[in-house]
């Protein structure tokens, strides 16, 4: 346990942040295969590890209606555990391009998230072309295709570029909600964290017990001895 509070969640560097924390908190613990992982197999571990720190599958999650006429907010759950990134496959992905070109690309890694984001690229039109020629296989494509493949990619890996088909329960529009799992798994992780932390500040101010002292209590009884605490105030 003293390892994941070790993890420094307000550091700006995003991928080597994911990179921290799947190492300490997941198997294998080596960050350079989770560096070689795909980005959508990564993020989906992220969520696995939320599941796991609050034990239930599911995030609650708020959203408005998109519905001129509405906009009213309504909520959903987000299932932690079904994603497609759960089944995904991890071959190359085969994309269709007009004028009968295809084009085939490989899923980027964390390893590519690191590279990119150090090259500080100047310009998006720079930014794209660095990453088709990162993750171009075969096949040739340009500027002008970004729409397109940005369609596909996110049709073929859809853990990179997610969203949720809900129904607004208050007008029955259908809405296509985008979410960032990344920062929301890395949010709620931290969330955790400090709140742990807060558990562990609070049971040795009053019983006087060292850190791992207070992590080695199951966390249901640690839970009782909050509520006394709370009590004698």
């Amino acid at each position: 346990m003293a390892p994941d509070l070790d993890v420094d969640f307000s550091q700006a560097d995003r991928p080597a942040l994911v990179t921290s924390v799947l190492a300490q908190c997941c198997a294998p613990s080596d960050p350079a295969f989770w560096w070689h992982q795909p980005v959508g197999l990564r993020t989906t571990a992220l969520l696995h590890l939320v599941a796991l720190t609050d034990a239930r599958g599911e995030m609650p999650m708020n959203s408005t209606c998109t519905a001129p006429a509405c906009g009213q907010v309504f909520a959903f759950d987000l299932p932690l555990r079904s994603l497609p990134g759960d089944v995904q496959d991890a071959g190359p992905l085969r994309v269709a391009l007009p004028g009968g070109r295809t084009v085939t690309l490989r899923r980027p890694t964390g390893d590519d998230l690191r590279r990119w984001r150090a090259a500080h690229p100047a310009t998006r039109t720079e930014a794209l072309r660095m990453m088709l020629d990162t993750l171009l296989l075969d096949g040739a494509a340009g500027p002008e295709d970004e729409a397109g493949l940005s369609a596909a990619l996110a049709e073929l890996d859809p853990m990179v570029d997610f969203a949720v088909a809900c129904a607004c329960p208050a007008c029955g529009a259908a809405n296509q909600v985008a979410l960032d799992l990344e920062t929301l798994a890395l949010t709620r992780l931290a969330a955790r964290q400090r709140a742990l932390l807060l558990e562990v500040h609070r049971c040795a101010a009053h019983y006087g017990w060292t850190e791992a002292e207070v992590l080695a209590i199951p966390p249901a009884r640690r839970a009782h001895y909050l509520a006394l605490i709370e009590e004698e105030r």
